[in-house]
C-alpha cells in the first residue's frame, strides 16, 4: 500500500501530478522538495501536501520518490541523494535511459515514466519501463498506464507528449475560426471540445475498429467531410503532423544519444 510518496523538483509536471494524487487519494503523504519555494509552498497549502527542508529530508521519509527534475538537472540532483534498497524511484525525464539513472539512484529501484498534464484530472496515458508493482499502483491513480516491455518503444511512445501539447494548438486555430464565423465564443469552445471528446469516446470504446474505416463512413462522395479533408492533403495538412513527429522523434534520439556520452565521460549535461 502507498504512503508516502515524495516528489523532487517542483515545477508544472509535479503540480499536476500533486493535483491528480490528491484528487485520487486523500491519505497518501505527498512530500515536496524545497525547491521552487513559493510554488511547493502554494502546493502543500492547496493540496495538504508537506514540504521537505531539502531533497534528502524527501527520500529519507518517502516509500515512492518521483524525479520531476529536467533532463540536464537530474544526475547533479541524484548524485547528492543516499537512496536506500526499499525505495523506489519513478524518473519522468525525457531522454534519460535506465542505463544512465541505475547508477544515480542505487540501491533503490528506478523505472522510467511518461504522465502528462491531464495527470491533474486522472486521466493521464502515462508510459512506464519496465514494470513495476508499486510504480504501476502509484501512476494508475493519475490515468491509463501503459507497460513497455522494451525501453527502445519508450522514445518513440514519448513522442505523443509533444502530440498532446500540439493538440491544443489544433483546437484553438479551429475554436478562433469558428468563433470569427459569428458563432459566440463560448458555444465555438464547447462545441469543438465536445466534437473531439466525441470522437475519441468512439474510438476508445471501439478498440478493434479501425480509425480508418471510421473516417469511411463520414467522408461520404460529395459531403463537406471529404471537402475538407481533400482540402488538407493538397496542402499537406496531413502529412505536416508526420513530419513534426519525426522532428520531436529525431531530437529526443539525439537527446539519450548525449546522456549516453556524459555517462561514459563521468560529465554533466
Amino acid at each position: 500500500m502507498i504512503k508516502r510518496v515524495g516528489i523532487i523538483g517542483i515545477g508544472h509536471l509535479a503540480s499536476y501530478l500533486v493535483e491528480g494524487l490528491r484528487k485520487a487519494s486523500k491519505d497518501i503523504e505527498i512530500i515536496l522538495s524545497p525547491r521552487n519555494v513559493e510554488k511547493s509552498a502554494s502546493l502543500a497549502t492547496q493540496f495538504g501536501a508537506t514540504v521537505a527542508k531539502n531533497n534528502q529530508a524527501v527520500v529519507n521519509v518517502s516509500d515512492i520518490i518521483v524525479l520531476t527534475t529536467r533532463p540536464e538537472d537530474t544526475r547533479v540532483v541524484s548524485e547528492k541523494i543516499n537512496f536506500q534498497p526499499d525505495h523506489t524511484v519513478i524518473s519522468v525525464a525525457v531522454g534519460l535511459s535506465l542505463e544512465t539513472l541505475k547508477p544515480l539512484t542505487t540501491p533503490a529501484t528506478v523505472v522510467r515514466a511518461m504522465p502528462i498534464s491531464c495527470a491533474a484530472i486522472n486521466q493521464s496515458p502515462t508510459l512506464l519501463f519496465p514494470d513495476n508493482l508499486r510504480a504501476r499502483e502509484l501512476l494508475a491513480l493519475l490515468g491509463q498506464v501503459h507497460i513497455l516491455t522494451d525501453e527502445s518503444i519508450f522514445t518513440p511512445a514519448s513522442v505523443i507528449g509533444a502530440f498532446y501539447g500540439w493538440i491544443y494548438a489544433l483546437l484553438n486555430e479551429i475554436i478562433s475560426w469558428t468563433a470569427q464565423a459569428g458563432v459566440p465564443h463560448q458555444i465555438a469552445r464547447n462545441l469543438v471540445l465536445e466534437a473531439v471528446r466525441g470522437a475519441a469516446n468512439m474510438a476508445l470504446n471501439e478498440p478493434k475498429k479501425g480509425l480508418d474505416i471510421m473516417l469511411n463512413t463520414l467522408a461520404t462522395p460529395s459531403g463537406i467531410t471529404e471537402q475538407g479533408l481533400t482540402v488538407l492533403r493538397q496542402h499537406q495538412g496531413m502529412s505536416a503532423w508526420t513530419f513534426a513527429l519525426n522532428a520531436v522523434y529525431e531530437h529526443l534520439k539525439e537527446k539519450r544519444k548525449l546522456s549516453s556520452v556524459s555517462k561514459k565521460e563521468g560529465g554533466e549535461y
